[in-house]
C-alpha cells in the first residue's frame, strides 16, 4: 500500500463520505492559532502550554466527529467544545475559539431557525463564561464577534446553496422532460410512419396475390413496390430511433437523483461536464445500472455521483455509504463490465465503508465504436 493509499483511508475515516466542502474541514482549523494569541501579550510557562496542547488533542477527535452528525445531534458535539472554553479560559484567555467552531456547525442543524437558535445558545455561554472569569475586554470582544460572524455567514451561505441546489435540480428536471416529452414525439411520429407504411405494404401485397396467377408480370411489379416501401420505411426508422435509444447523460443523472431520493437514499450528483455524445451514452447506461443496484441492495442512505477529466478518458464515480458487502459480482455489474470492455473502457468496484464504482470510458475508443 503506497502513501496515496493511506492517505486516502485516513481522509475516509476522517471526513464524512457525503460531505460537499471537500477538504475545506482542514482548512478551519487554522482557527485553531488563535489559541496562542495571548503569547504576543507575554503569556507562557506550563500553566499555558500544557491545558492548551491537551485541549487541542481532545478537540481534534471531536471535531472530525461531529462533522459526521446532523440535526439536534450536533449537540453532542457542540456542546463539549463550549465546555472546553469554560475550562481552559483560566489558563488560555484565547480558549473561547473553540466557540467559533461551535456556532460554526449552525447550519447542519437542519433549519435557519434551528441554527441561530443554537447560535444564541453559544453568544449566551460566551457571555457567562466572560463574566465569570472576568476577561479582559479585546478577548470578549474577538469571543463575541467571530462566533457571530462565522456563524451566520455560514447559516447564509449554506441557505444560498439549497436555493441553488434547487434551482440545479429544476433545471435538470427540465431537461428531463424536455428528453421525455421528445421521445413519446418520436414514438408518436413511428406509430404514424408505420401505420401508413404497412397499410400500404399490405394492400400491394394483396394485390400481388391477386395477380400472381392471371399477371405474373404486374404481381412481380407489385412484389418490387412492396420491397422498395419496406427499405424506405427501414430508413426512416432507423433515422427516428437513432435519437432515441441512446439515452443522454444529462436526463439519465437527473432521473437518478429523483429515483435515489425518491427511494430515501440522499443524492449529489455533479454538474454534468461538456462529454462528447457517444461517451455520455456509455456513462448514462451505466449510471442507469448503477443507481438501480444501490436502490436494490446497498441499503445506503447518501450516494454521491462524480464526473472528471483524466487524460483522454472520462472517469465517472458512484458511491455509495452502504453496507459495502464483498459478494460476488451480479448480472448487473457484469453487465456494466462488458458495455464498458466494448469501447475500451474498464470498471473497478471498491468495497469498504459502502461501495465505490469507478467507470473509465476512453473517448477516443467510444467515438470509434459510435
Amino acid at each position: 500500500m503506497d502513501l496515496r493509499d493511506t492517505l486516502k483511508r485516513i481522509e475516509r475515516i476522517l471526513l464524512p463520505p457525503d460531505d460537499e466542502l471537500g477538504r475545506l474541514p482542514y482548512a478551519w482549523l487554522v482557527y485553531l492559532g488563535f489559541l496562542f494569541f495571548p503569547l504576543t501579550l507575554g503569556a507562557g510557562g506550563r500553566e499555558f502550554w500544557l491545558p492548551t496542547l491537551f485541549s487541542i488533542a481532545v478537540f481534534l477527535p471531536l471535531y472530525f466527529w461531529t462533522l459526521r452528525l446532523s440535526g439536534w445531534r450536533l449537540l453532542l458535539g457542540t456542546v463539549p467544545m463550549v465546555a472546553m472554553c469554560a475550562l481552559l479560559t483560566p489558563y488560555n484567555p484565547s480558549a473561547l475559539t473553540f466557540a467559533v467552531y461551535a456556532a460554526a456547525f449552525a447550519p447542519g442543524f437542519g433549519s435557519v431557525r434551528a441554527g441561530l437558535i443554537h447560535l444564541a445558545g453559544v453568544i449566551v455561554a460566551i457571555t457567562v463564561i466572560f463574566w465569570y472569569h472576568a476577561l479582559p475586554m479585546p478577548f470578549f470582544i474577538m469571543g463575541i464577534l467571530m462566533p457571530l460572524l462565522v456563524g451566520l455567514s455560514n447559516v447564509f451561505f449554506t441557505e444560498m446553496q439549497k436555493k441553488n441546489a434547487e434551482i440545479k435540480l429544476s433545471q435538470q428536471e427540465v431537461r428531463r422532460l424536455a428528453g421525455k416529452a421528445e421521445r413519446e414525439r418520436i414514438a408518436r411520429d413511428l406509430h404514424d410512419l408505420l401505420g401508413h407504411t404497412l397499410a400500404v405494404m399490405v394492400r400491394k401485397a394483396e394485390l400481388a396475390r391477386r395477380l400472381v396467377t392471371a399477371n405474373p408480370a404486374q404481381a412481380a411489379m407489385e412484389m418490387k413496390a412492396v420491397e422498395e416501401v419496406g427499405r424506405d420505411a427501414l430508413a426512416q426508422v432507423r433515422e427516428a430511433v437513432s435519437g432515441w435509444r441512446a439515452p443522454e447523460l444529462a436526463a439519465e443523472a437527473a432521473s437518478a437523483r429523483l429515483v435515489l431520493e425518491s427511494s430515501g437514499i440522499s443524492a449529489q450528483v455533479d454538474d454534468i461536464p461538456d462529454i462528447a455524445r457517444e461517451v455520455g451514452q456509455v456513462m448514462a447506461m451505466v449510471l442507469r445500472e448503477a443507481v438501480t443496484n444501490v436502490i436494490r441492495h446497498s441499503r445506503a442512505s447518501q450516494c454521491r455521483i462524480e464526473f472528471e477529466r483524466a487524460g483522454r478518458d472520462w472517469l465517472m464515480r458512484v458511491a455509495d455509504n452502504g453496507n459495502g458487502q464483498t459478494t460476488a459480482e451480479g448480472h448487473g455489474i457484469t453487465g456494466m463490465r462488458e458495455r464498458l470492455a466494448a469501447v475500451g473502457g474498464e470498471l473497478s468496484v471498491e468495497f469498504g465503508q459502502g461501495c465505490t464504482l469507478l467507470a473509465r470510458v476512453p473517448q477516443a475508443s467510444a467515438e470509434r465504436a459510435a
